[in-house]
């Protein structure tokens, strides 16, 4: 897809948020996952896309976004080792996403309704 100047810019075009950040889904299972939170929670996931494309490195809630630990701590996309956070869309809902700086993307890694598994203490 090619970057559109404000100068091409015209009559029903989508507008896109003007921070820089592109947001992509990793696989279909991460698509999924967002389709089924935009179903069931769309504010709370409007909220979440607020958040992370204003900031992907949020420090002013960090109950609701934060770094994961650990073996999640990081994750590859693409051959690059990138930074893995996590926003808390709901009380179980979460969106893990890896922040790639050099492309302005944020690779939405895991969505969904449900508490991630991967992060319960035996699983580290």
């Amino acid at each position: 897809m090619a970057l559109v100047t404000s100068n091409q810019l015209g009559r029903g075009d989508e507008v896109r948020r003007p921070t820089g950040w592109i947001v992509r889904l990793v696989d279909r299972q991460a698509a999924q996952g967002w389709a089924t939170l935009l179903a069931q929670v769309p504010e709370n996931l409007d909220r979440a896309w607020l958040a992370i494309t204003g900031d992907p490195r949020g420090r002013d809630d960090l109950s609701r976004q934060h770094r994961l630990k650990f073996d999640l701590r990081t994750v590859k996309i693409d051959g690059s080792e990138l930074e893995h956070w996590q926003y808390e869309v709901t009380g179980g809902g979460r969106i893990w996403y890896a922040i790639d700086d050099e492309r302005r993307t944020l690779w939405i890694t895991q969505a969904g309704t449900g508490h991630p598994r991967k992060t319960d203490k035996r699983h580290r």
